[in-house]
């Protein structure tokens, strides 16, 4: 690579400046001895080929060190030069151009007059440093340009990789401006200019990524994603964001199919931790008692147990013990042969053990299990059969069974309620799923959950919480837990109004918004340490967590510590 030509017009007024100066020829070769720049009698030969000519600049090239000729012919380095019997020269300087410690060219001062050369000698040492100065110069000219273009290239390189990415890239300098956009920011923004600046306001968070508003001249977007402030040594760029527009982010989540039966939607450690005892348990055959308060997701836990089997593809039977008349449980759970009693189908029927064979039976509410069906299912659990009602014949099954309540079996077994033997069988991997109130850092994510889902089935546009919303929801003790944030969200996507730009304290149902006293007249300090309590809650203590506190409540993180000492929390 031919490093002086990057900068060849630059080269040329160097050349000249030189001569003026010491009014002497001058010529620059780059490392292949192309004649890059001449004056005077050399000039008509730039861009020339000089390897025949150039027996000194090939001893400067190797060597690195600059050359002082002053009779030329006669001195040693002349002596195999193949021009020294034609050579018309009186004086030469020869020094290297340097880049990255090598030399990648020569500047070499030619005196063909034995009047200047005197004039040149007098003040010798005075134009050598020069004619070094000027050459360190050009070497470090060299080093821009080489790295403009290394930024250039790899910038096209970057360009190329952003907008493949099916996300919106903003990357912008430390005064806001725009520095780099890939086409689907720019189009989002519908760009012809970078003059304004880009303003950032914090929404909230969304599953793992921030929610913020992006506003660029009168155009304004609400977005999902992440923002990644880059260190002060990384030059004009400071601040990554990379986003989605937030109803296209929440369709996308929805079309994804989250279905409960696969998959949990949590944030929290201690669902993390339920959701690694589902995966470490679904790769056994061992049965399973979830326990938990009703509408924690015991029925989701049972179903991500199975969908996460090899028993994917069989069947998965979900029977409500407590849902099941004394009188009919039997024939429910064992089925029965034609004939077996009086109104029995007269074909006989299957029941739930032998329709979940090779699968899972979901047996949820156990508690509710009468004594005597207890004693029937711990058979089951020991010897693998079933024998339908008003038959003789032994059927081998190949079943797992989950069970659930939300009821203390051991109370249960101490009064007598509950067989000590069946609920052995039944504990033998215990998971307990935690009430929602428990587990605050979920209700956000499962609410964003609900919205989009509940919007998508009744066709009508996604709306984000207000943070007043919000912090309601973090504040409420959720009894019925995740099935009454269900049933809340349903009711407030059925009673927004299209002109509703957000889910604000109005869309919400009366039972909860008394049952939170909204209206108590509360000190400003009272609120504000209850919200920064709230999401420190959310979101934990660490250093990190409380960088998210300090957005979501838009305040510095100096001014969160100052709170925190203030309210000493």
């Amino acid at each position: 690579m031919d490093l002086l030509n990057k900068i060849k017009d630059d080269i040329l007024k160097y050349a000249e400046t030189i001569s003026q100066v010491i009014n002497i020829d001058v010529e620059i070769m780059n490392k292949e001895l192309i004649r890059i720049a001449g004056t005077g009698r050399l000039k008509e030969k730039v861009g020339l080929d000089m390897t025949g000519e150039s027996h000194v600049y090939e001893h400067v090239l190797k060597t690195g060190n600059t050359e002082i000729i002053l009779s030329p012919r006669e001195e040693k380095i002349c002596q195999t030069c193949p021009s020294r019997n034609t050579c018309t020269e009186v004086l030469e300087i020869s020094t290297p151009i340097m880049f990255n410690s090598e030399p990648i060219g020569v500047i070499g001062l030619i005196c063909f007059d034995e009047k200047k050369k005197d004039e040149f000698i007098s003040k010798q040492d005075s134009y050598i440093k020069f004619l070094q100065q000027i050459a360190l110069f050009i070497g470090s000219r060299v080093y821009e340009a080489n790295e403009k273009i290394m930024i250039e290239n790899n910038n096209k390189v970057l360009m190329n990789i952003v907008d493949r990415i099916p996300d919106s890239i903003i990357i912008t300098n430390d005064h806001d401006k725009i520095e780099l956009i890939n086409e689907k920011g720019i189009s989002l923004f519908k760009l012809t200019d970078y003059e304004h600046k880009l303003l950032v306001s914090p929404i909230k968070s969304f599953l793992d990524k921030k929610e913020f508003s992006l506003s660029y001249a009168d155009i304004s977007h609400d977005v999902v994603g992440d923002i990644i402030y880059f260190p002060k040594n990384m030059g004009r760029f400071r601040t990554l964001y990379i986003f989605q527009e937030s109803q296209k982010f929440r369709t996308y989540l929805h079309q994804l199919n989250y279905n409960f039966s696969k998959e949990f939607i949590f944030n929290s450690q201690e669902m993390e931790a339920v959701y690694s005892k589902i995966r470490k348990v679904a790769k056994t055959t061992s049965t399973v008692l979830i326990t938990g308060e009703s509408g924690t997701g015991k029925e989701v836990a049972a179903k991500a147990i199975h969908t996460s089997s090899n028993r994917a593809d069989m069947p998965f039977i979900a029977v409500n013990c407590g849902a099941i008349p004394d009188t009919l449980m039997e024939s429910e759970f064992f089925g029965y042969v034609k004939g077996a009693f009086t109104g029995a189908n007269p074909k006989g029927k299957i029941g739930f053990f032998e329709q979940a064979d090779k699968g899972t039976i979901f047996l949820d509410e156990i508690g509710d299990m009468p004594l005597t069906l207890q004693v029937k299912l711990l058979r089951v659990l020991q010897e693998k059969t079933i024998s339908p009602v008003g038959s003789d014949k032994i059927k081998e099954i190949d079943i797992r069974i989950v069970a659930a309540t939300n009821k203390n079996l051991e109370t249960l077994v101490a009064e007598g309620k509950f067989r000590e033997d069946l609920y052995y069988r039944l504990n033998v991997f215990p998971i307990d799923i935690p009430a929602l109130r428990e587990r605050p850092k979920d209700i956000e994510d499962l609410t964003n959950f609900f919205i989009a889902k509940y919007s998508q089935l009744f066709n009508i546009p996604i709306r984000r919480l207000s943070n007043e919303v919000m912090f309601l929801f973090l504040s409420y003790s959720w009894p019925g837990n995740i099935r009454e944030l269900k049933n809340i969200t349903e009711y407030i996507i059925n009673v927004i109004e299209e002109r509703d730009l957000m889910i604000t304290v109005k869309h919400l149902p009366p039972k909860l918004t008394n049952s939170l006293n909204i209206k108590e007249i509360k000190t400003l300090a009272e609120i504000e340490k209850e919200a920064i309590e709230t999401f420190l809650l959310k979101y934990g203590r660490s250093s990190k967590d409380k960088v998210k506190v300090a957005e979501t409540l838009d305040i510095s993180l100096a001014t969160l510590y100052r709170k925190l000492k203030l309210y000493n929390l």
